[in-house]
């Protein structure tokens, strides 16, 4: 459990924009790298280690399923957004500003492969 707890602590959860409140709750989001598409299902846990949990989980799952260079593979992230989804929507800069931040998540994790 101690290890868990390390692993969590060191995971990076994505804020809102300047100015909107973020969540208590931690939200798994899933960026579609091939695509450059947000997933519309996401699930919501009350603490990060939870939230951990499950977007390392969905990323083994991914893996199984996917037949794609890593970088390219589906990406789980985590992020204190309750309305990220209809978020990017309405704030393309916002959506702009994530989307480098993933794409560069999903290279370096291409790299370490």
């Amino acid at each position: 459990m101690g290890n868990e707890k390390i692993r969590a602590a060191r995971a990076r959860v994505y804020a809102p924009p300047e100015g909107v409140a973020a969540d208590s709750k931690v939200h798994v989001y899933t960026f579609d790298t091939f695509n450059e598409t947000f997933l519309a299902d996401h699930k919501s846990f009350e603490n990060v280690e939870r939230a951990v949990q499950h977007q390392r989980s969905e990323q083994e799952r991914i893996y199984t399923e996917q037949e794609a260079e890593p970088e390219l593979f589906d990406l789980p992230f985590l992020s204190s957004d309750p309305d990220l989804l209809n978020r990017i929507e309405r704030d393309a800069e916002y959506k702009k500003r994530l989307m480098r931040d993933l794409k560069s998540d999903a290279r370096s994790r291409g790299r370490r492969r």
